[in-house]
């Protein structure tokens, strides 16, 4: 029975996402070695970047307006 509803197809191959996926795992990894922790308001930011909805540009972009002190 079809709802109406469809899906919108990646913007980026399974294998760009997955390569995404590793780099941010990575760099976690990498920042809780140095005693730096994600702050969980960034989740959203890089998990639209692994889903290739935002690029490199946009992430640097909303991570700079996230931590913007007023």
């Amino acid at each position: 029975m079809a709802t109406g509803i469809t899906e919108a197809k990646p913007k980026i191959s399974a294998a760009e996402m997955e390569r995404r996926r590793e780099a941010l795992r990575y760099a976690v990894s990498h920042n809780r070695i140095e005693g730096q922790f994600p702050n969980p308001a960034t989740a959203p930011i890089f998990d639209a970047f692994v889903r290739g909805e935002i690029d490199q540009a946009e992430v640097r972009q909303r991570l700079h307006a996230l931590h913007r002190h007023p």
